[in-house]
């Protein structure tokens, strides 16, 4: 107990440096992807954290944790997403409740808006039909070094270049969603 005590401890004086350093690694790493230079070293740290993020995902965020299993290994397939958690969005709620049927709407938010959702789709388009939405993206991550998304772990925050999950040599695809209203 007293060595989670500690551990919780340290991680809450020092886990923002710790975010920040993260953040400036991998940033480097994809200046370093950029230029055609990276090592092996830099293949090995993406392939565990990509791994590591599905994996853990699975747990926290199944959403995103599917997506990016899809975008590594799913050869371009489109992939359905099970509307459970989506559906009830505060995000898809508030961007459906301005729509009528047969509107069609582009829908990009802030991650603090909902990071759950912001993990797996962001920058997509719902179609309210009659009785039913869609929500569907082409998931296809920037390669430009100014395009990131921040990894929220409460104490801290790791801030991740899009452009590096392209060492993977991922395949883009459409995820979509549907359900009845």
């Amino acid at each position: 107990m007293l060595v989670v005590s500690v551990s919780l401890f340290l991680l809450f004086l020092f886990g923002k440096e710790m975010g920040k350093a993260l953040s400036v690694h991998f940033s480097e790493m994809n200046d370093r992807r950029e230029k055609g230079s990276l090592t092996s070293m830099d293949r090995l740290q993406c392939k565990v954290m990509y791994n590591s993020m599905i994996c853990l995902g699975w747990l926290f965020y199944p959403e995103a944790a599917e997506v990016l299993h899809h975008y590594l290994y799913g050869k371009g397939t489109d992939l359905y997403l099970e509307p459970g958690y989506v559906r009830n969005s505060p995000v898809v709620q508030h961007a459906l409740g301005s729509m009528k049927t047969g509107d069609v709407k582009a829908v990009s938010f802030r991650q603090n808006k909902d990071w759950r959702l912001s993990y797996a789709v962001n920058g997509f388009t719902l179609e309210k039909r009659q009785g039913s939405v869609l929500l569907s993206q082409v998931i296809i991550f920037s390669k430009d070094s100014r395009i990131v998304t921040d990894l929220n772990f409460f104490l801290f925050k790791v801030r991740i270049p899009d452009g590096l999950v392209h060492v993977l040599e991922p395949s883009p695809f459409v995820v979509y969603c549907h359900w009845q209203l």
